[in-house]
C-alpha cells in the first residue's frame, strides 16, 4: 500500500510539473483581446467580426486570446467603455494579463449590381477599419482599413441580382476579412522565419493553418534598422535577398519548404515573407528560366570557348533573384 502511494503521489508530481511547464510555455505566447467594434449599419451584427478574428487569431497558434468577460471586467476597472475606446476617448494602458487589443468599426456595408454584358452579378462588399493597441504602452501597433468584395448572387441581365439578398451574404467577407487582419497582425509581431535548414529544403517556423500547400515566399535576412530623421523612430530594416522557396509538406505546427533558388547563404531566423499572387507568379517565371538557361550552359560549356561564356552570362542574368524586387509588394491582400 505504501509502495502504491509513493507511485501515486510520484505520478501526480509528474502532472503537476508538466502542467506548469505547459502554462510556462503558453504564457510565452502575447494575450490578445479583441473588443467592440461598432457599426453604422444596425442590420449588421458586429458580434460576428468579432468571433471570426478571434477564429483567425487562433489557428494562427501565435496568441492567446482573452475572454471578453474579463475584457469588459478590465474595461470597467479603468472607467472606460467598449464604445469610448472605438470613439478615440480615454487612455488605454496598464491593463493586467492583456497584450494587446483589438478594436475598429465597420465602415462599409453594401450590396451593388454590375452587368457583366450576358448576365448580372450581385456585389457584396464590406469596409472595416481596425486598430491594434498595446495596452502596456497605449502605442498603436496595426492602423488598418480592410475591404473586401465577393460575388454573392448572378441573375440574367434584366433582373436584380442583389434582391433578396440577405445578410448572410456578407458570412464569407466577414471571415476573409478576419484572416488577413490575422495575418497582417501576426507578420507583424511573428514573421514566417527560417526554423531548420537542410541541403535542399527549409524547415518554417509556420504550419496549415497559415501556410498554404506550393505557396513561394522569398527569404530574407535583415541588415540593420534606420530611422526616422525626425521622430527618431525606427521604421524599417535593411533586407537582402538570400533565396526563394516553395511550400511542399504542411504540418500542424510547421512546414517544409524547398529551395528554388539560392543566392547567399541561410540561416535560422532569417524572414520568409509572403508574396502576392503575382510575385509568385513572376517568381515561377524567372525559377523556369534560370533552370533553361542553367541547362543550354550545361550543354555549350562541355567545351571551353566563347559560346560558353556567353551561355554562362546569360545564365547568370536569368538566376538574378533580385529580378524579383521589380514585382509587386510582396505583403498586400490575401494570398
Amino acid at each position: 500500500m505504501r509502495n502504491t502511494k509513493i507511485a501515486l503521489i510520484s505520478f501526480w508530481g509528474l502532472v503537476a510539473v508538466l502542467s506548469s511547464a505547459f502554462a510556462i510555455a503558453q504564457s510565452n505566447k502575447p494575450i490578445v483581446a479583441v473588443g467592440t467594434f461598432e457599426s453604422s449599419f444596425s442590420n449588421y451584427d458586429t458580434r460576428n467580426i468579432q468571433t471570426a478574428i478571434e477564429t483567425a487569431l487562433s489557428k494562427t497558434q501565435k496568441f492567446s486570446l482573452m475572454e471578453r468577460g474579463r475584457l469588459d471586467q478590465l474595461l470597467a476597472e479603468q472607467g472606460m467603455s467598449a464604445g469610448g475606446i472605438v470613439g478615440g476617448s480615454g487612455q488605454i494602458g496598464g491593463f493586467d494579463g492583456v497584450d494587446y487589443l483589438i478594436y475598429g468599426r465597420v465602415t462599409q456595408l453594401g450590396l451593388e449590381a454590375k452587368n457583366l454584358f450576358i448576365m448580372s452579378a450581385c456585389e457584396a462588399q464590406l469596409g472595416i477599419d481596425i486598430r491594434v493597441v498595446d495596452v502596456r504602452t497605449g502605442e498603436i501597433r496595426l492602423s488598418e482599413t480592410l475591404q473586401q468584395d465577393d460575388q454573392v448572387n448572378t441573375s440574367d441581365s434584366e433582373s436584380d441580382p442583389c434582391r433578396g439578398v440577405g445578410i448572410s451574404a456578407y458570412d464569407n467577407l466577414t471571415a476573409s476579412t478576419a484572416r488577413l487582419l490575422a495575418e497582417k497582425l501576426t507578420q507583424s509581431l511573428f514573421p514566417v522565419k527560417l526554423a531548420k535548414i537542410s541541403t535542399n529544403e527549409v524547415y518554417l517556423n509556420y504550419g496549415e493553418t497559415f501556410l498554404n500547400q506550393g505557396e513561394i515566399l522569398k527569404v530574407v535576412s535583415l541588415g540593420g534598422g534606420f530611422e526616422d530623421p525626425d521622430t527618431g523612430e525606427i521604421i524599417g530594416a535593411e533586407e537582402e535577398l538570400r533565396a526563394v522557396i516553395r511550400v511542399t509538406q504542411l504540418r500542424p505546427k510547421y512546414s517544409i519548404a524547398e529551395i528554388m533558388l539560392q543566392s547567399g547563404e541561410l540561416s535560422v531566423g532569417d524572414v520568409a515573407n509572403r508574396m502576392s499572387k503575382e510575385s509568385q507568379q513572376s517568381a515561377s517565371k524567372i525559377v523556369k528560366s534560370c533552370k533553361s538557361a542553367d541547362s543550354r550552359m550545361q550543354r555549350s560549356c562541355k567545351k571551353a570557348g566563347s559560346k560558353c561564356d556567353k551561355a554562362t552570362q546569360k545564365k547568370i542574368t536569368a538566376c538574378t533573384l533580385c529580378l524579383l524586387y521589380t514585382s509587386p509588394s510582396p505583403r498586400d491582400g490575401l494570398l
